[in-house]
């Protein structure tokens, strides 16, 4: 329902169930893709899904989970942490900011009595959009390899900001997860073993609720949805940006 999930994996097998961190990394990572692939599939029945926009994201975010998993070989994982808080801050800031904007150009057109349904449909890309759908990506993956999260928060914002509606951000982020988990689990198999154990337990949960979730969602009212989840998810950044600086 959220676009992603795999971002509280990691805290919750190494906080609550004491598995080691490397363990923790390559059973999240391998616990997303089933996850993800069954959620984009029950996005794409459910017209969720923009394959041009999330492609874009998954270049980008293939290319950042093997500089990401280079990165921590070299480079302290507080130092990290440090670096991707301070990304994050600059994406939350960025989608208030687009968010503002896009309120008023709202407005605007209500007045006018104009409305634009699907502007954005069949409209070739603009540079602006490719290079900030690669960046985008590229910051999700460089998270996914770092942190060995699914790499949503940057993901969902790129996703946000390229004018897509709120259930097209979800579906079309489930997609682009999909790809970033699949090179994460080959890059992190290279530094260690996955309990698969702890996959299957996983992945059985999670699939049944990647399956269920998309089937809530149409019941939602979707302008009661664009008005929740834009405000939510930039709180979420926000949240998530402090807590990497402890």
């Amino acid at each position: 329902m959220g676009g992603g999930g795999g971002i509280f994996y990691v805290g919750m097998l190494t906080g609550l169930f004491a598995i080691s961190m490397d363990q923790a990394v390559s059973v999240s990572l391998a616990t997303i893709i089933p996850t993800t692939l069954a959620a984009s599939i029950s996005h794409y029945r459910a017209g969720n899904i923009k394959p041009k926009t999330g492609f874009l994201l998954v270049v980008g975010g293939i290319i950042g989970v093997v500089a990401g998993t280079y990165l921590i070989t070299i480079i302290p994982l507080k130092v990290l942490k440090i670096i991707f808080g301070i990304f994050l801050l600059f994406i939350g800031t960025g989608m208030v900011i687009s968010r503002r904007k896009k309120q008023v150009k709202e407005e605007i057109s209500e007045k006018r009595q104009f409305e634009e349904p699907n502007a954005n449909e069949n409209k070739p890309f603009s540079k602006l959009l490719i290079v900030k759908g690669l960046i985008f990506g590229l910051l999700g993956g460089l998270m996914s390899g770092m942190l060995g999260v699914s790499g949503t928060p940057p993901i969902l914002a790129g996703l946000y900001s390229m004018g897509l509606s709120s259930l097209e951000v979800v579906g079309t982020s489930v997609m682009t997860l999909f790809f970033i988990a699949i090179t994460g689990v080959i890059t992190h198999s290279a530094f260690g073993t996955l309990n698969w154990l702890l996959v299957i337990l996983l992945a059985s949960g999670t699939i049944t609720g990647a399956i269920l979730g998309p089937l809530f969602g149409k019941r939602i009212n979707k302008k009661a949805l664009e008005k929740f989840y834009g405000p939510f998810f930039i709180v979420f950044i926000i949240l998530m940006a402090i807590s990497m600086f402890f």
